[in-house]
């Protein structure tokens, strides 16, 4: 039986899912979550199969220490005996930069992480430094990284090229990688067997991190993500595509240094930015009911933003067979997505209000809808899961 730990890193959050994989099938023996990594006390919270729920404060100095925390409770509840039962730790990796896919964390992986890191700032320290400390303190456990560009590794060259000089692409990698790999892999696969005819697909993953990707017969074929997680849609605090020749009048307008003005896009922009509210879409929305203006323009943008890209992408598929809504504001924001589906009629769509009012996964467009409208919470550790599984395997 492989035992495989899942890690899922954000910049002050761990989050973890333990698998057991016995033949084809899996089940998940411990999750769990780490909030404030790096400040002086830490909640974290462990869930078991059974309901139980253990729950407490500590002071957790880094991501490292993290992982450290949580083995030791799971080995004190009984899940895990040893470091010997664990047969390897698998990481939901951002950035690779050359590699692609599901790979052995080594000297190598790293020098290439590092090597990109200036692609993935937010991202790639974090995971670098668990995949350091862990080597550290447990030299005897292996480690894997499936990273979250590799399912977009199908995209067609000239959808991932841009009109840069060449050897910018050659030379530094300043290409379209894509991101959220996993979540649109699970989603895929998922719509393959809820709906098997469905061959075109475009996968919303809307949350405090959004982009959308079309699938033509499981394989991605293009995405808003591009070199960055920063291009494509606005997010929660992060500007999405923008004019590059605006930083300049910027910098000199504010006295901005560059570094000054890209922190202001990558953290103070988006949502937040625009709404002058929050980056949490259910507070813009509520400031937009009471009148704000701002709040109304942020989101009527972020949905058109959504509209606009699903039109492009219908296009590059040729038509569409299903559309589905996944991430915290894909699925639990039923305004949004009726704001977006009601510009698809063109396609045939036709969004139910009482099924897309509804908290629970499933199809929320019309028996006569042309194209299946999802609503579908998604999994990403469970596809990082198997693809370490299968990595061992080999």
């Amino acid at each position: 039986m492989d035992k495989i730990f899942i890690m899922n890193l954000g910049t002050t959050s761990f989050k973890f899912k333990f698998y057991a994989f016995s033949g084809a099938c899996s089940e998940v023996l411990a999750s769990g979550e780490l909030e404030s990594v790096g400040a002086d006390s830490s909640r974290c919270e462990i869930s078991y199969p059974d309901g139980r729920v253990i729950a407490g404060e500590a002071a957790i100095a880094d991501h490292g220490a993290a992982f450290s925390h949580c083995f030791s409770i799971l080995q004190r509840d009984g899940i895990i005996r040893d470091l010997s039962d664990v047969t390897a730790v698998g990481y939901k990796a951002v950035h690779g930069g050359n590699l692609s896919g599901t790979c052995l964390v080594d000297d190598a992986l790293i020098r290439e992480m590092e090597r990109v890191t200036p692609l993935a700032p937010a991202h790639n320290p974090i995971y670098l430094s668990a995949m350091k400390d862990i080597r550290k303190r447990y030299p005897q456990l292996l480690q894997v990284a499936r990273f979250e560009t590799s399912f977009h590794g199908t995209i067609p060259e000239k959808r991932v090229t841009y009109g840069v000089p060449y050897q910018w692409k050659e030379e530094l990698g300043i290409r379209r990688y894509g991101f959220h790999g996993s979540s649109h892999q699970y989603i895929a696969q998922t719509v393959a067997k809820l709906q098997p005819g469905a061959r075109r697909i475009i996968s919303c993953h809307l949350g405090g991190s959004s982009s959308i990707c079309a699938v033509l017969d499981g394989k991605s074929v293009a995405t808003t993500m591009g070199a960055t997680v920063q291009s494509g849609l606005f997010n929660n605090n992060r500007v999405g595509d923008f004019e590059p020749f605006c930083l300049k009048p910027i910098m000199e307008h504010y006295g901005y240094t560059l570094d000054e003005t890209l922190a202001i896009l990558s953290k103070k922009s988006g949502l937040l930015g625009l709404s002058g509210v929050s980056n949490d879409l259910r507070l813009v929305l509520e400031a937009a009911d009471a009148g704000n203006r701002q709040a109304k323009l942020a989101f009527d943008t972020f949905c058109d933003n959504i509209l606009g890209y699903i039109g492009m992408y219908a296009a590059y598929l040729n038509g569409l067979d299903a559309l589905v809504f996944t991430g915290g504001i894909g699925t639990n924001s039923d305004i949004l997505r009726q704001k977006v589906c009601e510009n698809l009629g063109y396609l045939g769509l036709e969004l139910d209000p009482v099924k897309n009012a509804r908290r629970d996964d499933g199809i929320v467009s019309t028996d006569a809808s042309k194209v299946t409208v999802w609503r579908l919470k998604t999994d990403e550790e469970s596809v990082v899961a198997g693809c370490v599984r299968e990595f061992l395997k080999q």
